[in-house]
């Protein structure tokens, strides 16, 4: 009677885990997601960007479009006119640029690695080291899992040395990364970014992704930076 009552719990369990869809390991979710992110030259969507930081909350709103390996450009709009571009950011593989046009103010950084193979530029995980640098979590939630999305948290590790051994142990930077994948095509359709800091307080940041294009045809100089007339150029190349 037990072993029958065990068996009846094992199958009743399995038949929840699919009806939650969770029919998928994070290993192969994000084997997946790197097998099509590999095939994808470019993608561009529209975003909104949420930031949460000591019980205060912004929003703002745009566009960009991102190539590989590191190249982008995401504009920022007005809420009231998505015409109007209340800052840009470039990142040409060499340098990222960031123009407020209120301020006219440039200001210049070089890109530390242009061979980087970037989630998403600025992202700060790098699609050939998530195994490597980071620990993967796949989190329920509830809201999306029925219509097929993901998310996956990406936890960062750290090396240490101990008795001249590498031992990769959970960062003590409370640093979390995540990515919400949809199953039809098994790329993102939102990133996360939590960041919890010494005195407790929490700041994240959500990027939800809409209307987006893969491998469309881009403008060829869409990437490039053109500096605007008598803006003031800061460069923190050197």
């Amino acid at each position: 009677m037990i072993r029958l009552y065990l068996r009846s719990l094992v199958i009743l369990s399995s038949l929840l885990f699919l009806a939650n869809g969770y029919t998928y390991t994070v290993e192969e979710i994000f084997t997946n997601f790197q097998t099509a992110y590999k095939k994808s030259e470019n993608f561009s969507a529209s975003f909104e960007e949420t930031t949460l930081y000591r019980n205060r909350k912004s929003v703002t709103f745009g566009r960009f479009a991102f190539a590989k390996p590191n190249l982008l450009r995401k504009e920022y709009v007005s809420k009231s006119d998505d015409k109007k571009i209340t800052k840009t950011i470039v990142i040409d593989g060499l340098y990222a640029w960031s123009h407020v046009p209120l301020l006219n103010q440039v200001n210049k950084m070089r890109w530390n690695d242009p061979s980087r193979r970037e989630l998403l530029p600025g992202a700060g995980a790098s699609l050939e080291d998530i195994s490597k640098n980071y620990s993967m979590k796949l989190v329920p939630d509830e809201d999306v899992n029925p219509i097929g999305i993901y998310l996956i948290q990406l936890i960062p590790k750290r090396l240490i040395s101990e008795e001249n051994e590498n031992i990769q142990q959970e960062s003590s930077n409370k640093e979390i990364l995540e990515i919400w994948l949809k199953k039809d095509d098994w790329l993102p359709v939102q990133f996360g970014y939590i960041n919890e800091f010494d005195d407790g307080s929490r700041r994240s940041v959500i990027f939800k992704m809409t209307n987006i294009e893969r491998d469309k045809k881009l403008p060829t100089n869409i990437f490039e930076f053109e500096t605007p007339k008598n803006a003031e150029v800061i460069d923190l190349s050197n």
